[in-house]
């Protein structure tokens, strides 16, 4: 899970002067935010500095697929290798969307892009850390993008499950449950790395408004149902990209 979270929440409290750009619009049922920040910005409110678009609403939404491919095509290159790679832990349902992602997901050839995906798992599993398995197979596959999904965490749990959030900067694995590992940035695999994620979790603080209970996680009872539609829409996504 990524400590980032959504970006959203945590640039409404700047403006334009402090280095934020960010506008909204509707189409259909699903509101679009889309947020940019400097690095003077970022790291002000304890992000990486780039584009975040986020899309809100339900998976099921009409057009959800149509509109997040459209997102994902504003942060990619024109054309070239795409590596999806699925983070987190297939075994704990809320940290379970990369796998479930990638696992929808097959390697083939398309007019501008190529697919090729891997499901990392998590490093106490595997014995090697999510960076650096990663960098290797974009290294080997000669990657001219890394896709990397991964369940996200939010302030306000009211956004569990209700939005997707690409973003240009990258992430950096398990920070969000306290296990931070080596970061998936385009400085530390070697080509531009998009982040594809959704909030599952969210911290008990958000709710009770205490910050003693920050270190305690919460989710919501459907988190599995969640999980399976809002794979099946991201995967569905990166395919449309990858056939035209």
């Amino acid at each position: 899970m990524d400590n980032s979270g959504l970006a959203f929440e945590a640039a409404h409290i700047l403006t334009k002067n402090d280095g934020v750009r960010a506008a909204s619009r509707k189409i259909g049922e699903v509101k679009i935010t889309d947020v940019r920040l400097s690095a003077s910005a970022a790291k002000s409110i304890g992000r990486r500095a780039g584009r975040y678009i986020t899309l809100h609403g339900d998976p099921h939404t009409e057009g959800m697929t149509a509109l997040l491919r459209r997102a994902i095509l504003q942060v990619i290159p024109p054309r070239g290798k795409i590596l999806a790679a699925g983070l987190g832990n297939p075994d704990v349902t809320q940290d379970s969307l990369g796998a479930e992602s990638v696992r929808r997901l097959a390697a083939r050839k398309g007019c501008r892009y190529s697919l090729a995906a891997i499901e990392t798992d998590v490093a106490a599993k595997t014995g090697i850390e999510t960076a650096r398995l990663v960098k290797a197979a974009a290294r080997e596959l000669k990657a001219d993008c890394v896709m990397a999904i991964d369940a996200l965490s939010c302030e306000n749990p009211r956004y569990i499950g209700k939005t997707v959030q690409i973003g240009s900067a990258g992430l950096i694995p398990g920070s969000g449950v306290g296990a931070a590992s080596g970061g998936l940035t385009e400085h530390e695999i070697g080509c531009p790395v998009v982040a594809v994620g959704v909030p599952a979790v969210s911290a008990l603080s958000g709710i009770s408004h205490s910050a003693a209970d920050k270190e305690f996680l919460v989710s919501t009872a459907n988190i599995d149902i969640i999980i399976g539609m809002w794979s099946e829409v991201i995967a569905a996504a990166i395919d449309s990209i990858v056939e035209n």
